[in-house]
């Protein structure tokens, strides 16, 4: 099943990914921990002279701090072959979602990561295909300005790593 297109860069992935509804109160802590796990994917790699690295390390230190303070455990989602852009996702599942539905979506970065980030998502698109059902959902201005640019930073450099593996 091919994943429908997204209007921005955006890169393919076969991660772990859950959804579901969330209170407000759920919501701001997944944003919380979503904004300190950004910061750490978002990080620049190695400038040379530490500060790249001393940014690294202060994020790292952040979100191991806030999640031993909440001593709980990570709840993995199941694989999924996803379409991940700058301000939508794309992924395939069993069952269908309403139409402007809103859901907090959860996505590990890495099968090797505990990393996950949560996005309060609206689902956009729906479409039933013969082994299963094409969603795309958007999270259109839900994320403060810092955490969308941490965002964005990582979808760009997984766009430009699937880049140069076509190469």
């Amino acid at each position: 099943m091919t994943l429908p297109q997204l209007d921005t860069a955006s890169f393919d992935a076969q991660l772990p990914l859950a959804i579901r509804q969330a209170d407000a109160q759920e919501s701001a802590r997944a944003l919380l921990e979503t904004r300190l796990a950004l910061a750490i994917l978002a990080a620049p790699g190695d400038a040379g002279d530490g500060s790249a690295q001393l940014q690294r390390l202060e994020a790292k230190l952040d979100l191991s701090l806030e999640l031993a303070l909440r001593a709980r455990a990570q709840q993995a989602g199941q694989l999924c072959s996803c379409r991940i852009g700058l301000d939508s996702i794309a992924w395939q599942q069993d069952s269908p979602l309403p139409l402007g539905s809103q859901w907090l979506l959860s996505l590990q970065t890495g099968l090797d990561s505990a990393l996950t980030l949560h996005l309060p998502i609206t689902i956009r698109l729906c479409e039933q295909h013969a082994d299963g059902w094409l969603l795309r959902a958007d999270w259109a201005g839900a994320l403060a300005e810092a955490v969308q640019q941490n965002w964005e930073r990582w979808v760009f450099r997984g766009h430009r790593q699937q880049v140069g593996k076509r190469r």
